[in-house]
């Protein structure tokens, strides 16, 4: 595969994602990212802040990009703990300092997913933290 469509394939991934866009000024730009030109590498940004300015749409020009990240997002596992709660009574433990959900003291819910054993609880854990990530 060429080095290019890779490059392509991995900026897909930030589409519909909040990124930090660095110009060659020093400037930056954050927003979401709804579009890019895959020849210019132009992006599209939704909600785009620039100097604590927000705007709704803006068009960035690839050629003054320097960099762009994606920003990390940070799940609320304290919230997340209690909605999984309503469903699982007396069997979730959060462990703060660990930054884990222990649910059933066998199924592992983390910023970055659910882990466990195939099976009912499971499928309904894992039901509730991807609606708790869309935001549902």
């Amino acid at each position: 595969m060429m080095a290019s469509q890779q490059f392509r394939r991995e900026l897909a991934i930030f589409i519909n994602e909040e990124v930090k866009v660095e110009l060659k000024n020093g400037e930056a730009v954050s927003g979401v990212l709804k579009a890019y030109d895959p020849d210019t590498f132009s992006l599209l940004l939704e909600n785009a802040v620039i100097k604590g300015e927000m705007f709704k749409v803006i068009m960035v020009n690839g050629a003054v990009i320097s960099m762009v990240y994606l920003k990390e997002k940070k799940v609320d596992l304290e919230r997340l703990a209690k909605k999984l709660e309503e469903y699982f009574p007396r069997l979730v433990d959060y462990k703060r300092p660990l930054g884990v959900i222990v649910v059933m003291n066998k199924i592992r819910v983390t910023e970055n997913g659910v882990e466990g054993e195939p099976g009912p609880a499971y499928d309904r854990v894992k039901k509730i933290y991807d609606e708790f990530i869309k935001g549902g």
